[in-house]
């Protein structure tokens, strides 16, 4: 019992950590780009280096939390997360921006399928943006992958892999005042 355990807490410390490389390295100090959703909106997007790992990533959308959620069609993890992260969408509606980046080459028409087939209910980012959020963000190595941000686009957190709806729930109601 003791060694099911020492197991489990070793392995959810692995989880929660994340990758252990340095930060990526930023092509140009507050650099802006920008996100080119399905829908065809464009989120700009800036990036503003931080003392820590993670750099800070300013959206103009108003001072919510944002969370951005990198993924792929082909990752079988990515696709368990989409029911929970709709219902996180549908539960805080505007009090949240919650941008889906699709880390993959896949045609705009493929990935309309992809979040028709799964009834997506927020924004998916795709093409150069997306990877450039991705190496913004501190360099996502892993998916799923998901980070929030408050909504002066500070960095507060991430997870690795398939993160409990609850967890992610307890990190934005802190955000939300």
């Amino acid at each position: 019992m003791l060694t099911r355990t020492l197991y489990l807490i070793v392995s959810a410390l692995f989880v929660l950590s994340g990758c252990n490389a340095d930060r990526a390295p930023i092509a140009g100090a507050k650099a802006g780009f920008e996100l080119k959703t399905l829908n065809g909106e464009i989120i700009n997007a800036r990036v503003e280096p931080s003392e820590g790992r993670y750099n800070d990533l300013i959206i103009d959308n108003g001072g919510k939390p944002t969370l951005y959620v990198f993924f792929t069609t082909t990752c079988p993890e990515c696709a368990k997360e989409i029911p929970h992260l709709i219902d996180i969408k549908k539960r805080y509606g505007d009090k949240i921006d919650l941008v889906g980046a699709l880390v993959e080459n896949i045609a705009s028409d493929e990935a309309a399928d992809f979040v028709a087939f799964h009834q997506i209910n927020y924004s998916v980012a795709l093409g150069a943006g997306a990877f450039r959020l991705a190496e913004a963000a501190g360099g996502v190595r892993v998916i799923p992958a998901m980070h929030i941000y408050d909504g002066k686009g500070r960095y507060v957190s991430h997870f690795v892999g398939l993160a409990p709806q609850e967890m992610i729930e307890t990190r934005l109601n802190a955000l939300i005042k």
